[in-house]
């Protein structure tokens, strides 16, 4: 057997497709037939169950599913070489796992899909029968473990959940680094932390509840909200550097794509007869009205067919106006206009509209920053050359050099010339300095 085709890894590779994650993961449900004739009560709950089952896997839900397929297949790949590795492996005294694992962070905007797209992981990854090996009896293949964190709020909890025992971190950790590796774990999954973020003491205790976690020895995803992740961000650099290093963004939709409108006409597809609004014109209109977040849509398209229900109204584009402006709408209203106006103060007062490390410092203030502490290490360098004479003549010319400014405005500024070394541009600037402190006569 090759190692393309142990059953760690064959069992991930027809899922390197994204056509192929898109027909896994997609959920459409059926039509609702005959909605008017139900009650009131009936009509909504129908409803507001199909709107939220429904799932559409855009172009960046797509690459997400991907690359946590790929992670999968390739710690299998590295740690299940062989069968005959494998048996190996599960007869030593401690398991042939990396002793850490540097956690996948996802977040977003709460709202866009984050837990449904954990869901469509789940739905997605294999789930296979045991397989026989020699020397053992059937060995079950689990692709991966999900916990829900909720009520959990210490690593014990976390890791009594993961193991369905009870015991110490040590012997709970030890315990399911065996576990993981005989049924061929290949992702560990925690969702749910905004309930385990209340305490003064969140940052400290969803980091150590996170790093419990990485110990199993299995590439792990958790899923945070902003207002965490900014918690997290003010944590020491070494726990920063652990949980922030791979964080991933999930961003609404945009109001011109058309993985936008594919997602409006799902919604409007399970009543047809009642949702005539128009994915196609009004799909920047919603998006206004929503922010392109799917929960809002979903909740703006529950109080517009309510509102509408009793005078057996068609739900077109001036009945989600009417929606928007609704008192139940009222938090959600809050929440899209905010969002239009984060900056300055007010940008502090709502953290968790913004995620706290998706700035990208562009590459001209990049290179304007390396030419600056190039400039610093030269002038470093040139002042410890000097003698105690020189550096007293260097503060005098440096002074001359303010009131000469003053004067004329701003000098212009020389460029480094880019055919000369540091080292030959520096020996030029040193000697152009000396022949200033003691011009010839």
């Amino acid at each position: 057997m090759t190692v393309n085709q142990t059953p760690w890894v064959s069992r991930f590779t027809p899922l390197l497709n994204r056509e192929e994650i898109r027909k896994r993961v997609e959920v459409q449900p059926e039509p609702i037939p005959n909605i008017g004739n139900m009650s009131a009560l009936e009509a909504i709950g129908r409803l507001e169950r199909a709107l939220s089952e429904t799932f559409y896997p855009n172009a960046q839900c797509l690459d997400i599913l991907l690359l946590w397929v790929a992670i999968a297949w390739g710690h299998s790949l590295e740690i299940y070489e062989s069968c005959r590795a494998f048996v190996e492996g599960v007869h030593r005294p401690h398991p042939p796992l990396p002793e850490f694992c540097f956690p996948w962070c996802l977040t977003g905007l709460a709202g866009t899909g984050k837990s449904k797209l954990l869901l469509a992981l789940e739905r997605l990854l294999p789930s296979l029968p045991k397989i026989q090996v020699e020397d053992l009896t059937g060995v079950p293949l689990t692709s991966y473990r999900s916990v829900t964190v909720r009520s959990c709020s210490t690593p014990r909890g976390i890791l009594t959940r993961f193991a369905d025992r009870e015991g110490s971190v040590d012997v709970l950790t030890e315990y399911l680094r065996r576990l993981a590796y005989r049924d061929g774990w290949s992702l560990v999954l925690l969702d749910e932390f905004q309930f385990a973020t209340q305490s003064s003491d969140a940052s400290a205790r969803v980091t150590q509840m996170i790093l419990a976690m990485c110990y199993i020895g299995v590439p792990a995803v958790y899923i945070a909200n902003f207002s965490l992740l900014h918690k997290l961000n003010s944590r020491n650099q070494e726990d920063r550097h652990r949980l922030l290093g791979k964080v991933q963004i999930l961003y609404p939709d945009r109001n011109d794509s058309e993985d936008w409108k594919i997602l409006l006409s799902r919604f409007r597809n399970i009543i047809p007869d009642v949702y005539t609004f128009d994915p196609e014109n009004d799909a920047q209109a919603i998006h206004n009205l929503t922010g392109g977040i799917k929960r809002n849509v979903v909740k703006l398209l529950c109080i517009a067919f309510e509102s509408e229900f009793a005078n057996k109204r068609e739900v077109d584009y001036p009945a989600l106006e009417r929606a928007y402006k609704s008192r139940e709408y009222a938090t959600f209203r809050d929440d899209v206009e905010a969002l239009s106006m984060l900056y300055g103060d007010f940008r502090k007062t709502r953290k968790d509209l913004w995620c706290p490390i998706e700035a990208v410092v562009s590459l001209t203030d990049d290179v304007d920053r390396q030419q600056e502490r190039r400039n610093l290490v030269d002038m470093k360098v040139l002042e410890a050359s000097m003698t105690c004479e020189e550096r007293k003549a260097l503060a005098n010319l440096s002074n001359k050099a303010v009131v000469s400014r003053a004067k004329k405005g701003r000098p212009k500024t020389v460029s480094k010339d880019p055919n000369k070394s540091d080292a030959k541009q520096l020996q030029e600037n040193i000697a152009w300095f000396l022949d200033e402190l003691h011009p010839r006569t």
